[in-house]
């Protein structure tokens, strides 16, 4: 067994099966294409976007086969870690850029309004984040991309020595949809940004109340998964056991002083420090609308780098606004030339073994009524 991180993972070296008396949490990978309605394809498809802590904050309003009004699920927010909800924004934004290119490749045209009734900089309430709407329109190209949703993957782990190319970087960064990106590739620049990646994951790691957060939401075996099937997933055939007899309980994992607290953060620092190169998204402002833009433009990235067969994992701690993290996040804005403006995605590069897929919830269970459970 070995610990990796998530910002604090533990996984096991098998992976995870579902079990005779429970569903596949991954069953929504491969069932998003079954879908003949419109809207459903596209929604079953949005759903496999990237999302902090793989909350999965998405509950929609399902009107038509062309209709439907898109919230976030107050219940999924990080206070610890995310208290202004940007990096949760920032997760809708990369629901809303598959939900748009899943609708183009069934030949459809997504029409978003961002925020009709108005939003809140503070925090995200009950009011809509989008209308969506699909127009049938045989002028639309299904986007080359879509093709790697199913292949796309966060990897946690640590990665080889082998460095993209400048090229890599450069079709990876203009994947994006007219949103300031930048790079770091050359030894020097990398070595910074490690050095600062490792000392923030410390911080958050040695922070209370942020490693507690993480150690909350996760799900320890493959039942727990089942039943929760988001969250911070600490599976394995064996993880199950572990966690019955008290090797592997949330206890153990929030003890500083265990073995498994120290091994997550010496693995979360080994993968760190494997980074062959970073990659970030700017904003001229912190606007809702802006966070959106930038999740739209890192689930680009991400599909762009799967497409070149490059890994991606984004290092969200030296992003995130509570006060334990100030000096990073001035630090990392320096670093990456976005002082002034919003620093919002922040990733490492290289090439790893892929991974299987994050857990998820059916289209099913995120369908709601009037903004209802």
């Amino acid at each position: 067994m070995r610990i990796a991180g998530g910002t604090a993972i533990l996984l096991a070296a098998n992976s995870c099966t579902s079990g005779p008396n429970y569903p596949d949490p991954r069953l929504p990978w491969h069932s998003a294409e079954t879908e003949t309605d419109p809207m459903r394809f596209a929604l079953a498809h949005a759903l496999l976007a990237p999302n902090p802590h793989n909350r999965q904050p998405w509950m929609v309003d399902l009107l038509s086969p062309t209709e439907a009004i898109l919230y976030c699920d107050p219940t999924k927010d990080l206070p610890a870690t995310d208290p202004f909800d940007r990096q949760i924004t920032i997760g809708l934004g990369c629901f809303l850029e598959l939900f748009t290119m899943a609708a183009a490749n069934q030949g459809y045209r997504a029409e978003l309004d961002l925020f009709p009734e108005g939003s809140d900089q503070v925090t995200l309430d009950n009011r809509p984040i989008a209308k969506l709407q699909l127009h049938l329109d045989d002028t639309i190209q299904s986007d080359p991309l879509f093709a790697q949703v199913f292949a796309r993957r966060t990897n946690r782990g640590v990665f080889t020595e082998q460095k993209p190319t400048l090229e890599d970087l450069n079709q990876i960064v203009e994947s994006n949809n007219n949103i300031r990106t930048g790079y770091a590739i050359s030894e020097p620049e990398v070595a910074a940004l490690r050095a600062l990646a490792v000392e923030a994951a410390r911080i958050e790691f040695e922070t209370p109340h942020t490693y507690m957060e993480s150690v909350h939401l996760m799900r320890i075996g493959n039942q727990e998964i089942a039943a929760n099937p988001d969250g911070l997933s600490l599976e394995g055939p064996a993880m199950g056991l572990l966690n019955k007899i008290g090797i592997v309980t949330r206890e153990t994992l929030a003890d500083p002083t265990s073995s498994a607290f120290k091994q997550g953060l010496q693995q979360y620092q080994k993968a760190a420090n494997s980074s062959a190169a970073f990659v970030w998204i700017i904003t001229p402002d912190n606007s809702r609308e802006q966070q959106i833009a930038a999740g739209r433009a890192y689930i680009r990235q991400n599909l762009a780098a799967t497409e070149l067969g490059l890994s991606m994992h984004p290092l969200s701690q030296a992003l995130q606004e509570y006060p334990e993290m100030a000096e990073m996040l001035t630090q990392v804005h320096g670093l990456t030339g976005s002082t002034g403006q919003r620093l919002q995605m922040f990733a490492r590069l290289g090439y790893a073994k892929s991974k299987q897929p994050a857990p998820r919830y059916p289209l099913s269970a995120k369908i709601i009524t009037h903004g209802k459970t």
